[in-house]
């Protein structure tokens, strides 16, 4: 293997985990919604996530995951677990059970009401970090490595404009202005 080719193998390791933390993020922020909409939001952003995801181990292969290097970009503590809001008995995401195993209160007493804002939000933050982290990837990277982390970018870059477009949308059409006063009562990860 050339000193070049490991390079890009070690670049593509970067894009790899930016990609999987999303996959894992939407996934877990779709189960734990209350709100259809919102799960119907995460759903297809965790498609687009995958999408990038078939990409990037068709270049690095399927055993990559392994080594994945992970910076960061999603709130996965928000999303990862789930705390029953009767008891407080804390679930895995991934193993969200049909009932409260502690005080056996149904299922959706582990939802979170996320406010569709906040599902935007979040998900205009992240692409635009991880368009960043595409781009100065891709500096570093050569040929397919290097085309592929560009449309990665690209692709989130097109996403922050389209969240940020969702975000604008129901303020403009709310009358929540540049002008109108915080909200307290926001919702927030937790």
């Amino acid at each position: 293997m050339s000193a070049k080719h490991a390079s890009d193998v070690d670049v593509l390791k970067l894009a790899l985990g930016a990609v999987l933390e999303g996959v894992a993020f939407y996934e877990f922020a779709q189960i734990l919604s209350a709100d259809t909409r919102v799960k119907v939001t995460f759903e297809d952003l965790g498609r687009r996530k995958a999408s990038q995801l078939t990409r990037l181990e068709a270049l690095l292969g399927p055993d990559a995951r392994e080594s994945a290097v992970y910076p960061n970009i999603y709130p996965l503590d928000a999303v990862s677990k789930a705390e029953c809001y009767v008891c407080g008995h804390v679930v895995e995401t991934r193993n969200l059970p049909n009932q409260c195993p502690k005080c056996g209160t149904a299922r959706y007493t582990f939802e979170k009401e996320i406010a569709l804002a906040k599902a935007w939000e979040t998900a205009s933050e992240a692409s635009r970090k991880s368009a960043d982290l595409f781009r100065d990837l891709a500096v570093k990277a050569s040929g397919p490595s290097k085309a592929l982390l560009q449309e990665l970018e690209k692709e989130d870059r097109s996403l922050a404009d389209e969240a940020g477009k969702e975000l604008a949308e129901p303020r403009s059409c709310c009358g929540w202005g540049q002008d109108a006063p915080a909200r307290d009562d926001a919702p927030h990860w937790g």
